[in-house]
């Protein structure tokens, strides 16, 4: 709901009336209008009728003479025929002559007699002429001007408008910015030919107290630490809220009071005990309504923690010969952890093994076909960085069948425990003879055994 104003309407008579210290011309003719108001404590609205506009004036010329005009000399030849007397009488004989001037009927001309035949003719000395002339501007044309007036609205000092020309009429709002406060404004126009010039000032009025908007949240995302937040967001454009106050109560105890202005957070933090309850209330004056509630959280709760990585180890198991199935174990490793697993020298990839939550794993794979016979390495890694390594032999595969050793002989099954390696600490590959190697492990072949890493060190030793 808008509230109404008291409006500054003035009507100004011919040159204005005097308004805030402008003073009035003596000619009073009926002229131009201003109307300047605050419709409301937002905005002002300024309203010019009636002002003049420029019309448009012809050039004012006239023609100058270039070139004087030239008069026509003339005058009238006479026409007379030659006679010849014949049987004494005078005969015309054909032959003319022209005189200048009137000499009679008759004339005697170089010893011949003329008679004047009748005829005259003009006999131009000097032709006429026109005066030549060019239109001259004396007075240039003035072109009309539908926006001779123009108004300048400065509020609080500030100028909003400056020297925006109109015509005859002129409407414009200009928003108030400071709501809490009065609002001091003046409009200056200058009119055209002077009409309606003038300097006319005012105030509006800031707006009314309305209610207050009580709001509050607590963050406890920091352990044993609370951050509270209270606002007051303006309920009306056109009122102010009311300022109101909270209280801050620890386990039921008061801790604090903040004032909360119209549009500005209140933002305050406190430390806290593990488990403490904050509660927000608007005061006792102010409805004492609880506007939020959290609890403290604990530094050092207790709960399930991840086991630290110990040294990876690996265990294999299985027929190693190429494309024989093998089993890979692992334990030491980070837990819920993703790893690569591939066979060396030469990389072949054996697949992805995942540890649970003590660091271990165990997969089933096989030796790709085509790994040449001697001494490999199965390798695991964590994005391409080499975490352990066990080395294991792989003979060539034959059409016969395994054989089951018997207790005390090789095993079914060799391990290669406590031979993991590291990527700092890895283990040096040696050569050996593909062909010796092939005669002497022809029995781990038929049992499926896999060297481990300590016999492998002592062979090597």
């Amino acid at each position: 709901m808008k509230r109404p104003f008291s409006a500054l309407v003035v009507a100004v008579l011919g040159a204005g009336l005097a308004i805030g210290g402008t003073a009035a011309p003596a000619a009073a003719t009926e002229g131009p209008a201003q109307e300047i108001a605050g419709t409301s404590c937002l905005v002002l609205d300024v309203d010019l009728t009636g002002y003049a506009t420029q019309p448009e004036v012809p050039a004012v010329t006239e023609e100058r003479v270039v070139t004087p005009a030239v008069a026509e000399v003339s005058h009238t030849d006479y026409q007379y025929e030659k006679q010849k007397l014949v049987w004494f009488q005078w005969k015309g004989t054909g032959e003319y002559r022209l005189t200048h001037k009137w000499a009679g009927d008759d004339t005697w001309y170089d010893w011949d007699f003329y008679k004047f035949t009748g005829a005259t003719q003009k006999h131009v000395e000097v032709e006429a002429k026109d005066a030549v002339t060019e239109t001259v501007v004396v007075t240039p044309a003035v072109p009309a001007n539908p926006t001779p007036n123009t108004v300048t609205v400065t509020i609080d000092g500030v100028v909003v408008a400056e020297s925006v020309a109109f015509g005859a009429d002129f409407q414009a709002s200009y928003a108030l910015a400071d709501k809490f406060s009065e609002n001091a404004y003046t409009v200056s126009v200058a009119g055209y030919q002077g009409q309606g010039t003038g300097e006319f000032s005012g105030t509006v009025a800031p707006c009314a107290l309305g209610d207050f908007a009580a709001a509050a949240s607590i963050d406890v995302s920091v352990c044993e630490a609370a951050t509270v937040t209270v606002t007051n967001h303006a309920r009306a454009e056109h009122l102010i809220n009311a300022t109101y106050s909270a209280v801050v109560y620890q386990d039921g105890k008061y801790l604090d009071a903040l004032a909360v202005f119209e549009d500005t957070d209140v933002v305050k933090s406190y430390a806290l005990p593990a488990g403490a309850q904050l509660v927000v209330r608007s005061g006792p004056a102010h409805g004492d309504v609880e506007l939020a509630r959290a609890t403290a959280a604990d530094c050092d709760p207790a709960g399930p923690v991840d086991p630290e990585p110990g040294d990876p180890e690996l265990k294999v198991t299985g027929d190693f010969v190429a494309g024989g199935d093998i089993t890979v174990e692992g334990t030491g490793f980070a837990a819920n952890t993703e790893y690569e697993l591939e066979l060396h020298s030469t990389p072949q990839p054996l697949g992805l093994v995942t540890t649970d939550a003590e660091g271990a794993f165990a997969v089933d794979t096989a030796i790709p076909a085509a790994t040449p016979a001697g001494a490999h390495e199965i390798v695991v890694l964590l994005e391409g960085e080499t975490i352990a390594t066990t080395p294991v032999t792989i003979a060539a595969a034959t059409p016969s069948s395994p054989t089951t050793p018997t207790a005390g002989g090789n095993g079914t099954a060799a391990t290669a425990p406590n031979t993991a390696q590291t990527a700092k600490r890895a283990l040096a590959e040696t050569g050996f003879d593909a062909t010796a190697a092939m005669a002497a492990l022809a029995l781990l072949v038929l049992g499926g055994t896999a060297v481990t890493a300590t016999r492998l060190a002592r062979s090597r030793a």
